[in-house]
């Protein structure tokens, strides 16, 4: 096997009522100076907002407010901001928000000592030698940002949409409070349970030797997204599975579910090609699309590992990959959000270019 390097020097907070002592946390690491980083209405509109406000005040941290980010985040808004937070000084960053505002908030910490494009670290043109440090505060449980060493941007105008790996990506501390995720939406909850299995989905069928420990790490989140999927879909409102949902997302995508191998991302290159052409479209849907598909396409190549799947997952007993796959496609079809590209006005040329960058 290729040496292998992993390091992850994250800090994980997890706390309750975290927006009441914000403050207080950043107080305690040295932070008096901050950028503040969130996405659009929704903090404000649930109060969320002013608990954070009211807590930096308290502490007598500076800020700068940056708002108004979006899904599908686009390097426009970093154009736009950089060289106000270069000239303002903070400490640090603080990110609040999903992952759409956390790999935004990289992008700042990253371009901040470097003097050209944001989208140059995207575009794998320069790595980033130097980043300011990074407080993130997670509302939804999806991306796996919050410890994870990558980071994703988009720019509508060219379609592009990719990300890229780095040591610097990785969040100085990050705050974990899962009674923040209890009012996330039917919707925006079904795109992040399959975003969480998608990260460690696509660990698993990388390239393994023959005794992987990390490969039943790995089936392990899988499997704990399946079995409280039901439970979400019937009581969002659930501390507990809420709880499940946000250990999984982080533990999906910080690493340890590959340790010890080469990641391979075919889904979500073409995911990127996808939304980045659709940026309407959430990463999670557009993963729903395509996960299975992954399994049928390469079917011969993966049967062992898939039959190894679902008998991990789905509890199935054949060695017929196929009764593997049907039960991912059960679960997936049982989530009440689009079921094929074709319902959003995809053409079936166009999906059978996403299909076709699947195969390994």
């Amino acid at each position: 096997m290729e040496n292998i390097t992993f390091k992850c020097p994250t800090e994980i907070l997890f706390m309750d009522d975290s927006l009441d002592h914000i403050g207080e946390v950043l107080a305690e690491h040295k932070y008096q100076k901050i950028v503040f980083l969130f996405g659009t209405s929704s903090l404000k509109k649930s109060g969320k907002y002013d608990k954070i406000i009211n807590s930096l005040k308290k502490n007598n941290i500076e800020h700068l407010d940056l708002g108004g980010i979006t899904p599908n985040p686009e390097v426009s808004f970093v154009r736009k901001h950089i060289k106000e937070v270069k000239v303002y000084k903070p400490d640090c960053i603080l990110a609040v928000g999903g992952g759409s505002v956390l790999d935004t908030a990289k992008a700042f910490a990253n371009s901040y000592y470097y003097d050209g494009d944001p989208l140059d670290f995207n575009k794998k043109i320069i790595k980033p030698l130097q980043s300011l440090p990074l407080v993130t505060v997670i509302t939804i449980s999806a991306a796996g940002s919050e410890m994870s060493d990558s980071s994703v941007l988009s720019e509508y105008e060219t379609n592009f949409k990719s990300g890229f790996n780095d040591i610097h990506n990785r969040p100085t501390l990050s705050i974990e409070d899962p009674s923040l995720t209890l009012e996330v939406s039917e919707f925006q909850t079904c795109c992040g349970l399959v975003d969480i299995i998608s990260h460690s989905f696509e660990r698993y069928f990388s390239p393994s030797s023959k005794f992987e420990p990390c490969d039943y790490l790995a089936l392990g989140i899988i499997k704990n997204i399946v079995d409280i999927t039901p439970i979400l879909l019937q009581n969002p409102s659930n501390y507990e599975a809420r709880r499940a949902m946000m250990i999984s997302s982080t533990l999906s995508h910080n690493g340890i579910t590959s340790f010890g191998k080469n990641m391979c991302f075919i889904c979500h290159q073409a995911e990127h090609k996808l939304s980045g052409r659709h940026p309407q479209i959430a990463h999670g849907l557009g993963l729903r699309f395509l996960l299975d598909k992954f399994l049928e396409v390469n079917k011969e190549v993966l049967s062992d590992k898939i039959v190894n799947f679902g008998k991990t997952v789905f509890g199935v007993a054949s060695s017929n990959p196929d009764y593997s796959i049907s039960a991912f496609s059960d679960y997936l079809a049982s989530l009440p959000i689009s079921k094929s590209m074709n319902e959003l006005g995809i053409s079936q040329e166009e999906e059978n270019e996403y299909i076709s960058m699947l195969k390994i």
